[in-house]
């Protein structure tokens, strides 16, 4: 499943905080956070109680989203560090590819060119091939595989299981980031690694 929801959230002004704050201090990871944390009233941070009702929100959209936890981060991206690799979503603890339920990617920020969300529509299985460098991935992909723009406020869901990258960006204004808040839904408290 792929799912792309436009103008997901009405309030805008959390989107814009966490531009700001992640644009200044850069790619995050997040401690694995219970379901129970998210329900709570009050968190550790302003910025988890922002994740938190990002959550909250996917959650009423996406029953199959809802999970016993969820570990969020942040990639920020520029001219420096323009793409991701081509990679599953998983439990990096257990030493296999072992995916999440569900991914869920909110985009913050200014608007590029390029650096599209490329997700593979073929499900991860043993026999799956990885490209370690973004050109080979691009020359390589077919037609299983879609390209998401980035676009403010988009959210996209899919299931964890589907290889993904972050093409190269092309055009990016000056002191801009292409930031994505990314949260895996999971059915087992998982530990994160940094």
């Amino acid at each position: 499943m792929i799912k792309i929801i436009d103008n997901f959230l009405q309030d805008t002004d959390i989107l814009d905080n966490l531009y700001q704050f992640f644009h200044y201090s850069g790619t995050w990871q997040f401690d694995f956070m219970p379901a129970k944390y998210i329900l709570k009233k009050k968190h550790s941070s302003e910025t988890d109680t922002k994740i938190s009702h990002i959550i909250k929100k996917i959650c009423d959209i996406e029953p199959k989203f809802v999970g016993l936890g969820y570990e969020p981060w942040v990639n920020v991206l520029d001219y420096h560090v323009d793409h991701l690799n081509h990679h599953v979503d998983c439990n990096e603890e257990v030493g296999k590819i072992e995916p999440a339920k569900m991914t869920a990617t909110l985009y913050l920020g200014s608007e590029v060119e390029g650096g599209e969300l490329a997700i593979d529509t073929v499900e991860y299985n043993k026999s799956s091939i990885f490209y370690d460098d973004i050109y080979d991935l691009k020359k390589n992909m077919d037609n299983n595989w879609i390209k998401i723009p980035f676009k403010y406020n988009r959210l996209i869901l899919f299931d964890s299981n589907y290889p993904h990258a972050v093409l190269p960006i092309e055009n990016i204004k000056n002191n801009e980031s292409r930031i994505s808040l990314t949260i895996s839904s999971w059915d087992k408290k998982i530990k994160v690694q940094r």
